[in-house]
């Protein structure tokens, strides 16, 4: 599940017509009375109204165990957050079941001992929680478990020959304190003067920046080009000049261009990125040509709130 979410696109699109409607690149055909109360369906894969009611279940209890139930009306970008989630969760179905029509052309398939896992796996759960599993058959849930288990397989085995070798450099941490100003060059000058003349870098941050923010530990990849490339070509105690940005301008001062104890988690962090993009061109694909079948009925009956 966890691969699953990692591997998932988080922004959310969708363009609907009387047909159907593509949703963060995949397509649905509206559809009613899909075989084995399917809610989507493609060939021989389908999630059923107790799997994706399940799956909504466990992405909505996730969710209230770490914000309260007093989140489904906070308001996202113009929508309530509830509606988020929901979409949200559209997507992780569409793409689990993708993911193993993705196994099945690539061969990939569990092993006696990693089904035995699923099987004892979901007749713990089932075990656990029947009592409000009124609306999932135990088969049902058996193949959920069989399914999650072999997205994560997939992931695995379609990212597990991507380059491991990180340099140094590439995955050094510096940290810096910075000085932003949306449209007065003039006030970096005098800041820079104020710095050469001795100056507390921090405390003219304070007193010049129009954020509120001052320092920073970033690595590769996470700022605007021209910002990265002045901060990542300074030495530990030294200046930039002023770096012209699209949202405007700044100062930087390096504080320790190579945080050491940093390097090994950020080396990890561009390996996991390696592999999602990796295992997304695998994904897309793939997945660019196929159409789901969708009972939206359906949908609502699983998705509505309990």
């Amino acid at each position: 599940m966890a691969i699953l979410t990692t591997a998932m696109l988080l922004c959310i699109g969708c363009n609907r017509n009387r047909e159907g409607f593509t949703f963060n690149g995949t397509t649905f055909y509206f559809s009613t009375g899909l075989e084995e109360a399917a809610v989507m369906k493609s060939g021989d894969f389908s999630l059923t109204e107790g799997q994706v009611r399940l799956l909504m279940s466990s992405v909505k209890k996730g969710y209230e165990d770490i914000l309260t139930t007093g989140i489904w009306s906070v308001d996202v970008n113009g929508k309530q957050f509830g509606d988020y989630v929901e979409e949200s969760v559209l997507d992780m179905c569409a793409r689990l079941l993708l993911v193993n029509m993705l196994a099945d052309d690539k061969g990939i398939e569990l092993d006696d001992v990693e089904t035995a896992d699923c099987v004892n796996s979901a007749a713990e759960f089932y075990d656990e929680y029947k009592s409000e599993l009124d609306y999932i058959s135990y088969e049902e849930l058996e193949e959920l478990f069989v399914m999650l288990h072999l997205s994560d397989k997939t992931y695995e085995e379609l990212t597990k020959n991507v380059d491991t070798e990180v340099s140094i450099d590439e995955a050094r941490i510096i940290k810096i304190q910075y000085i932003y100003s949306k449209d007065s060059i003039k006030k970096l000058e005098k800041a820079m003067s104020e710095f050469n003349e001795g100056a507390d870098f921090l405390t003219i941050a304070s007193r010049y920046s129009d954020s509120s923010e001052y320092s920073a530990e970033i690595g590769r990849g996470e700022m605007i080009t021209e910002f990265e490339e002045a901060a990542f070509n300074l030495d530990e105690g030294q200046m930039s000049g002023i770096i012209s940005c699209d949202n405007g301008f700044y100062l930087i001062y390096c504080v320790n261009d190579n945080v050491e104890d940093k390097a090994e988690s950020q080396k990890e962090k561009i390996i996991q990125k390696r592999r999602e993009e990796q295992f997304a061109k695998f994904f897309n694909d793939y997945a660019k040509d196929v159409k789901l079948r969708f009972d939206e009925k359906l949908w609502k009956q699983s998705t509505a709130p309990e």
